[in-house]
C-alpha cells in the first residue's frame, strides 16, 4: 500500500509537502510571514471581481483567511513564492483526495496577485501542484470551476488541459442572479500525454 494513503477508516492521510522548481516555490502558509503582503495584493479590486472574496478592511481579516486555509481539513494550501525575488505571488489550495465511483479525485483553485498575472507564473505553480497530486498522491482526477464571464480563469484551465464537462447556471451572491458556472476535468491520462508532448517538442528543439 502506498504510505501516503491510510483507507483504514475511509479518510486519506496526505502529508503537507514544499515543492518548487527553478520559477517558484510553493511553501505551507506561514500566517505570520505571508498575510503582510497578501493584505496588499488583496487591495487590488480586480482580484475580488469574479470570487467569493472582497477588498479586505484590514490586515486581520487576511490572518483569519490564510489561518482558516491552514486548519481546514479538507485542503492542502500552499504560498506561492517567485523563485527570484521570494515575492508572494498568491495562494494554491488542492483539496484532500477522495474516493468517488471508483476514482481517487481532488479539486483544484488559486488566486494570484494581479501583478504576476499573464506571466507564466500560473501555468507553472499548476505543473507543481499536478505533479504532485498525480504522482505522489494518485490522484485520478482533478475537478475545478469557474464563472463563464471570468474568461481569464476558463482560458488558463483549458491551456492546463482541462475538458469542460458541464455549464450549469447557478445563483451568484455577489451579482445577486443566475449565472453560468463552467466545470472543468483533468485527468492524469490526459495530463500524462501533455507531459509528453511537451518532452518531445524540447527534445525537438
Amino acid at each position: 500500500m502506498n504510505a501516503l494513503w491510510d483507507w483504514g477508516d475511509g479518510a486519506i492521510a496526505v502529508p503537507k509537502k514544499t515543492l518548487s522548481n527553478d520559477c517558484l516555490t510553493l511553501c505551507p502558509i506561514d500566517v505570520d510571514r505571508d498575510a503582510p503582503e497578501w493584505y496588499v495584493a488583496m487591495q487590488e479590486p480586480d482580484m475580488h471581481v469574479w470570487t467569493g472574496n472582497r477588498v479586505p478592511d484590514d490586515i486581520d481579516e487576511v490572518r483569519e483567511l490564510l489561518a482558516g486555509y491552514n486548519a481546514h481539513p479538507d485542503i492542502m494550501a500552499w504560498c506561492i513564492r517567485d523563485g527570484l525575488s521570494g515575492s508572494m505571488v498568491g495562494t494554491y489550495w488542492l483539496a484532500v483526495p477522495y474516493p468517488s465511483e471508483g476514482k481517487r479525485i481532488s479539486v483544484d483553485a488559486q488566486r494570484i496577485a494581479k501583478s504576476f498575472w499573464r506571466t507564466g507564473r500560473t501555468m507553472a505553480a499548476r505543473r507543481l501542484v499536478y505533479r504532485y497530486a498525480f504522482e505522489d498522491l494518485a490522484v485520478e482526477e482533478i475537478h475545478a470551476s469557474a464563472w463563464g464571464h471570468n474568461v481569464n480563469s476558463c482560458r488558463s484551465m483549458e491551456r492546463a488541459g482541462f475538458e469542460l464537462v458541464e455549464v450549469a447556471a447557478r445563483f451568484n451572491p455577489k451579482y445577486g442572479k443566475e449565472l453560468n458556472e463552467r466545470h472543468y476535468v483533468l485527468t492524469r491520462e490526459r495530463w500524462r500525454r501533455a507531459v509528453a508532448t511537451s518532452r518531445e517538442r524540447l527534445a525537438e528543439e
